[in-house]
């Protein structure tokens, strides 16, 4: 399947992921982008079957519970409801017809029930690395009920340091490293970082202890990359460090080259997906190096929960 294609599929997909964002994103004031949870406790994302995701405020987390079918799609000439092309296969020969996407209390037994081509997770049960799970989990949620094979895709937030994960030092409140900005004002214990720097870029990958290696050596088939679009908050917020990149953007596409390259030469046909930031498929370099994006309020959610957005 071509590169184009599987864009495509992901992005026409992507309502089911309208107000999902990172694991255990938390916040009392409402963003264009996402309705933040009023729990302490990460949220669930938990999208309908045709419609917009229904807000985490009116929808608390349900654990255990997996999401329900991709939105159908609104031509009724293709066979599989939420697809461009019916006939699409992934470069797994996985024949993808619906996506779930579920970021907290995942349960192994429920998810692996589902009915879903491909699940997005987040790679701990807990986001703290104890609650990693092991490649005898991931193994069986690879499985679906008939026997056949699912696709199993880890999330991971690559433009903001989330202090619930493991790489976080709680020091780091008290004397923050070089690349380590504000909180969000928009989701508590979420940090804006300096992405282009070494040292963030090192906690992602290249090493056994770093975010993608994790992922790899769990056995996912890929990864799911959040807050690709931090340059644009940055530059709204943190105009100080954006002024001193001349170019942003490329410097995230060099970030999700590099994380897409180091994986790949680890696991030829490990999937690279990006979430948003779709300005940046203007550039052939990045488009070389992703197997599909998936983008947030594409149908619905820009006015409102469950609002259609304008055509």
């Amino acid at each position: 399947m071509t590169l184009t294609n599987f864009i495509l599929l992901l992005s026409a997909a992507a309502v089911v992921a309208a107000v999902a964002y990172a694991y255990g994103r938390r916040s009392a004031a409402p963003s264009a982008a996402a309705t933040p949870a009023e729990a302490p406790k990460p949220r669930t994302h938990e999208p309908t079957d045709g419609a917009a995701t229904p807000s985490p405020k009116s929808r608390p987390a349900q654990p255990g519970r997996a999401a329900t079918a991709a939105p159908t799609s609104t031509n009724p000439g293709l066979k599989n409801p939420g697809l461009t092309n019916p006939g699409l296969t992934n470069p797994g020969s996985v024949d993808i017809r619906s996506w779930g996407y579920q970021l907290q209390n995942l349960d192994i037994a429920h998810a692996s029930a589902s009915p879903f081509d491909l699940l997005v997770i987040d790679p701990a049960k807990d986001g703290d690395d104890e609650s990693t799970l092991t490649p005898a989990e991931v193994t069986r949620l690879k499985r679906k009920p008939d026997g056949s094979r699912r696709l199993v895709v880890a999330y991971l937030s690559i433009g903001e340091a989330e202090s619930y994960r493991g790489y976080w030092r709680q020091e780091w409140k008290r004397k923050k490293p070089a690349w380590l900005l504000a909180e969000n004002p928009d989701w508590d214990e979420n940090y804006a970082v300096c992405f282009w720097d070494p040292g963030w870029q090192t906690l992602m990958c290249g090493n056994t202890d770093a975010r993608l290696d994790r992922i790899l050596a769990a056995g996912f088939d890929g990864v799911y990359l959040d807050k690709c679009d931090v340059f644009e908050d940055m530059r709204e917020h943190k105009m100080k460090e954006a002024k001193s990149r001349p170019d942003l953007e490329g410097d995230m596409v060099e970030f999700i080259t590099r994380l897409s390259q180091h994986a790949k030469a680890q696991r030829p046909g490990f999937l690279v997906i990006m979430q948003n930031a779709e300005s940046l498929l203007e550039r052939r370099e990045l488009r070389r190096v992703l197997d599909g994006v998936g983008k947030e309020e594409l149908m619905f959610g820009l006015d409102g929960t469950e609002k259609r957005n304008s055509d």
